[in-house]
């Protein structure tokens, strides 16, 4: 909707420009088309840039953690360049043929150690928009639901190593 009201501002300013005569009535057309279509397009580039009439949800999942290899207490991770940006392959299912791992662009880790329980907790973000009004509004541009990234926090019991696949 907001992309229509760029387009009305746009419309109004050009058609008042054009086709009334100078005077008091063809500056607040004008004044107003320009109003209209400067306040879209900033709107839109904010929604674009600052999300705009969104919140963010999430979503917390817990699932229990077996070990990466078979017989061992194992988390194994790959280092991807030189800073501290880890890809970690995990399993949650012991039957699990092939490993789940995580998305070092998408997602953050933490790991605890010497917890209770090995386990996985997933928090998954997205963004939603405020209420109907803001869809409605913004609805062409950023989509609902719109995914904003995800957190690992594994939890290990003590004895459990980290190694470099």
């Amino acid at each position: 909707m907001i992309v229509i009201f760029l387009f009305a501002g746009a419309l109004i300013f050009a058609i008042s420009m054009i086709f009334i005569r100078p005077g008091m009535k063809k500056t607040l057309w004008v004044t107003a088309g320009l109003i209209l279509s400067i306040g879209s397009i900033v709107m839109l580039t904010l929604n674009y840039n600052t999300y705009l009439g969104m919140k963010k949800v999430s979503s917390t999942t817990t699932y229990p953690l077996t070990s990466s290899v078979k017989g061992q207490h194992v988390l194994l991770y790959r280092q991807l360049g030189t800073k501290n940006e880890r890809v970690y392959y995990y399993q949650t299912n012991p039957l699990q043929t092939k490993l789940a791992k995580t998305n070092p662009n998408t997602s953050t880790v933490t790991i605890n150690k010497n917890a209770r329980h090995n386990q996985l907790k997933v928090t998954r973000s997205y963004r939603i928009y405020r209420n109907e009004e803001m869809r409605l509004l913004f609805g062409a541009g950023v989509p609902n639901n719109h995914f904003a990234g995800q957190h690992y926090d594994f939890d290990l019991k003590p004895g459990w190593k980290i190694i470099a696949k």
